[in-house]
């Protein structure tokens, strides 16, 4: 027992540089794996950066288009075209409507509410036999046009960090 053949000897420090050769084998493995979930978890990521990048300039195109609405309600009322304004205050009352629940606009919820507001009291002025004039809000409808313009160069400065792989700040 005691003497060891040459054999033995070789058995022995192979099996032990295979024990080795094992770990080292495992080591490289699971680090594979780590570079691997990390690099999937960067894809999501930057997946979700495109998501976002692309909705606001989906916002910002819909604000472009309540943008064109108000100036048009606003040169109708100018020019006391009643049906024409009534129409153009319904159609950006309902473009405001959807805007209101986008994900990236949840921070001027209270301010889309009031335009909505200011929108439908317009609408229902627009609406009845006699408009006395002084009682459509004017000053309230620009100061949509105002909202609308400013939350349209937030969606497309927040689109184009997302372009950049910048993060929106919370």
């Amino acid at each position: 027992m005691g003497i060891w053949n040459a054999a033995d000897v070789v058995n022995t420090v192979l099996a032990g540089a295979g024990i080795g050769l094992t770990a080292v084998g495992l080591a490289v493995v699971f680090r594979q794996v780590r570079q691997a979930r990390d690099a999937a978890e960067a894809a999501r990521e930057a997946a979700s950066e495109a998501r976002e990048a692309m909705a606001q300039r989906v916002t910002a195109a819909d604000l472009g288009s309540v943008h064109t609405g108000l100036r048009r309600l606003l040169d109708a009322l100018q020019n006391q075209q009643g049906q024409s304004a009534r129409a153009a205050c319904q159609e950006v009352r309902e473009q405001m409507v959807a805007l209101r629940t986008r994900s990236g606009l949840r921070d001027q919820q209270e301010r889309i509410t009031e335009a909505i507001t200011t929108l439908s009291r317009t609408q229902d002025i627009l609406g009845r036999e006699s408009q006395p004039e002084t009682a459509i809000d004017m000053n309230g409808i620009r100061a949509i046009l105002d909202l609308v313009v400013e939350i349209r160069e937030r969606a497309l400065f927040f689109a184009k960090e997302g372009d950049d792989h910048g993060q929106r700040p919370d």
